[in-house]
């Protein structure tokens, strides 16, 4: 019995990468794929070339609708998929030939609900993989999971889950940076076992089009809305992750405050708050439990955060 994987694609003007992206699905090794493109109201020609794929190949399904968000999209692909497998890869990055037929011997060797794979991070003119220490790797609980992805693996295109972590989830739809990653949590605490790999199978390419890559946008500050989103889990449900989330989101205020900075435009109001928010969050950070460069980082920008910022904008 060959399972099927839904694959779900949001489309919103990838440029010249959506070609090299369908082309890595529609050849992969493992055939018994539902390509679901949806087109986010794109106007560079990606909706043409949705429409050739789905034209010549029948596993692609291309449907369109006016732009309306990367979460709307993905949701509106979830109500589309017959799968008993998902994943969310974008259209800008592109697969290993190999990768569904290798997850899903994983799938099927060690019996768990969801795997996480690891990633190339590609530029222009090379590559750098992904990795974390061994220790991280291999057959993991719902918390021992949560707790990796929360601070390592927080994407979502690099897992792939089986159809009933899925039901009734969904992307929400006003939060617009980081909304990824709080769904994969949320699919991943209906597993019972998941398996980390530690093999790159995903390409995360770098470009200025990417919808995370590219310069500030105001609405990326309601990912200031994912902490309490995450409170049920990582305070009620996993009390021992409650540190770890403060963390990652002191480290998320400090990068979109550095952003801001260097936007070179006032966002004064914007950045005051989100500086209150971030000292919200420190108070709250028992540093004694967090590495020593973690541990100077948020020192730093507490006491002097537009030199911090210079000089991050200098290593950058």
């Amino acid at each position: 019995m060959n399972p099927l994987i839904s694959v779900i694609i949001p489309v919103y003007n990838p440029g010249e990468h959506l070609l090299k992206c369908l082309d890595s699905i529609t050849g992969q090794t493992y055939r018994n794929l539902e390509i679901i493109l949806v087109d986010d109201g794109s106007t560079d020609g990606s909706d043409i070339i949705c429409d050739e794929y789905a034209a010549k190949d029948s596993r692609v399904v291309c449907v369109h609708q006016p732009n309306s968000g990367v979460s709307t999209t993905r949701n509106n692909g979830i109500a589309l998929a017959h799968g008993d497998y998902i994943h969310f890869p974008d259209s800008d990055d592109f697969l290993e030939p190999d990768t569904y037929e290798y997850l899903l011997g994983l799938m099927n060797e060690h019996q768990v609900d969801a795997v996480n794979f690891e990633y190339f991070v590609t530029y222009p003119s090379h590559e750098t993989a992904h990795q974390l220490a061994d220790a991280h790797y291999g057959m993991f609980d719902t918390e021992g999971a949560h707790r990796i992805v929360l601070t390592d693996e927080p994407f979502c295109c690099n897992k792939l889950y089986h159809k009933h972590l899925l039901e009734g989830l969904q992307f929400r739809t006003d939060i617009f940076r980081g909304e990824d990653s709080l769904f994969a949590q949320q699919a991943l605490d209906r597993a019972e076992k998941i398996w980390f790999d530690k093999r790159p199978l995903y390409h995360y390419v770098q470009s200025e089009e990417s919808a995370c890559r590219g310069v500030f946008r105001p609405s990326q500050l309601t990912a200031m809305k994912l902490y309490d989103a995450y409170l049920p889990l990582f305070s009620e449900k996993y009390p021992n992750l409650h540190q770890p989330l403060l963390s990652m989101m002191a480290n998320l205020s400090i990068t979109l405050y550095c952003d801001m900075y260097a936007d070179q435009k006032p966002y004064k109001e914007e950045r005051k708050a989100l500086f209150q928010t971030y000292k919200t969050y420190y108070r709250k950070l028992d540093l004694r439990k967090l590495d020593k460069r973690r541990r100077f980082k948020f020192r730093s920008f507490r006491c002097a955060k537009s030199a911090f910022c210079r000089l991050h904008l200098r290593k950058g």
